[in-house]
C-alpha cells in the first residue's frame, strides 16, 4: 500500500465522501443496524448538504488516494470542550481495501494534525458491536466510556476511545 496518498478534502470532494460513504456503510453496518436506522443515518450525516454544514462548522476530511482513486475518508475536528483532544468523527475504508494500512495511516495523518493544533489526544465512538473496535485498540485506544446517545428514535449504543498522543 505504498502507493496511497491522503489528502485534504474541499467542498469539491462532497461527492466522492457522499458515495464512499453510500459505498461502505452497507457492508459494515448491513449486519448491524436495521436499513433504516442506516438510511437515515446516510441521509443525515453524508447527504451532500449534511456535508456541507459539517465542513462549514469546522470538521476537516481528507481523503486516502490509491491508483488515483478515492479509497477511504477521515472526518476530524478539535472537540469543542476541550481542545487538548482531537476528535475522529468518522473513518471509513472501503472493504476490498481493509487490511491494508490505509486505516491506519489516516489515524497518523489525524494524529499529525492534532498535535500540530495542540491536542495531545485522539477520541473517537465506535458502535459497541462493530468489529472496528478491534483494529481500534491494536491502533492503541482504549475503551474510555460506554454511552447511548438517543438519535431519531433509535440509540446509538457506543463506546468512547481515546489515544495519548
Amino acid at each position: 500500500m505504498n502507493d496511497v496518498t491522503i489528502q485534504a478534502a474541499a467542498t469539491a470532494d462532497i461527492p466522492t465522501i457522499h458515495r464512499l460513504a453510500h459505498e461502505i456503510w452497507w457492508p459494515a453496518y448491513g449486519g448491524l443496524l436495521s436499513p433504516g436506522q442506516i438510511s437515515l443515518m446516510l441521509e443525515n450525516i453524508y447527504s451532500a448538504d449534511g456535508l456541507q454544514q459539517q465542513m462549514d462548522a469546522g470538521q476537516r476530511f481528507s481523503l486516502a488516494i490509491m491508483e488515483r482513486t478515492a479509497v477511504g475518508f477521515v472526518g476530524f475536528r478539535l472537540k469543542p470542550s476541550a481542545t487538548d483532544i482531537m476528535r475522529i468523527e468518522k473513518l471509513y475504508i472501503l472493504p476490498a481495501v481493509q487490511g491494508h494500512g490505509i486505516g491506519q495511516r489516516l489515524i497518523h495523518h489525524v494524529a499529525r494534525h492534532a498535535l500540530a493544533a495542540g491536542a495531545n489526544c485522539l477520541e473517537l465512538n465506535v458502535y459497541r458491536y462493530n468489529p472496528a473496535k478491534a483494529f481500534y485498540e491494536r491502533q492503541g485506544f482504549a475503551v474510555v466510556e460506554a454511552v447511548k446517545i438517543p438519535y431519531h428514535g433509535y440509540v446509538l449504543d457506543d463506546y468512547i476511545m481515546q489515544k495519548k498522543l
